[in-house]
């Protein structure tokens, strides 16, 4: 048997509420014309770090993200861990790593995720558990104030190479955790 991480039923009905999601939360900040003057406009970002729940994160865990020149780019890496929900599941620790483009914003921002992440479990395997990584994208958003406290969600879809025969291969991802953004 095998838990995926979230429902697998409709990917594409899902990649459409996530954009139409996406514009409806950055309409706003691009109609108003986000970019401050020259002196009110806030450091760059150069690392945020998060706890929560997803697959980025570990499942649940913490991450952390190190962005490259502008902010528009960010590496980023889970550290979580997998609970045994029901004896028998497969658990432990759990990595995901991936790359993130963003949209311009200073406190309200969207993007584009890239990962690889655990995506799913087998259950009531016992000794001879298996835990699925493979690749995925999601499309998200992130509030970074300017005085650091940092809320990010994210949703997408993903692919689990090495699923058992008559299994799903693709499923849905997701995430959501609250942290620290530093600036420079």
């Amino acid at each position: 048997c095998r838990r995926a991480a979230t429902s697998t039923h409709h990917p594409r009905g899902l990649m459409r509420l996530l954009l139409v999601s996406l514009l409806v939360i950055t309409a706003p900040s691009l109609a108003a014309g986000q970019e401050p003057a020259a002196s009110d406009a806030p450091r760059l970002r150069t690392f945020t770090l998060t706890g929560g729940t997803g697959n980025a994160m570990g499942w649940i865990g913490m991450q952390g993200e190190k962005y490259l020149g502008t902010g528009r780019v960010s590496l980023f890496g889970g550290l979580g861990y997998t609970p045994e929900l029901e004896t028998g599941d497969a658990h432990g620790v759990t990595v995901a790593a991936g790359v993130r483009g963003y949209t311009p914003g200073f406190t309200h921002r969207g993007f584009v995720e890239l990962s690889l992440s655990q995506l799913a479990i087998e259950t009531a395997c016992f000794a001879d558990c298996r835990r699925l990584y493979g690749p995925g994208v999601q499309l998200g958003y992130q509030l970074a104030t300017r005085g650091g406290f940092t809320f990010m969600v994210s949703a997408g879809i993903g692919y689990a190479p090495g699923a058992k025969p008559g299994e799903d291969e693709v499923g849905a991802l997701g995430g959501i955790g609250v942290g620290y953004t530093w600036r420079r």
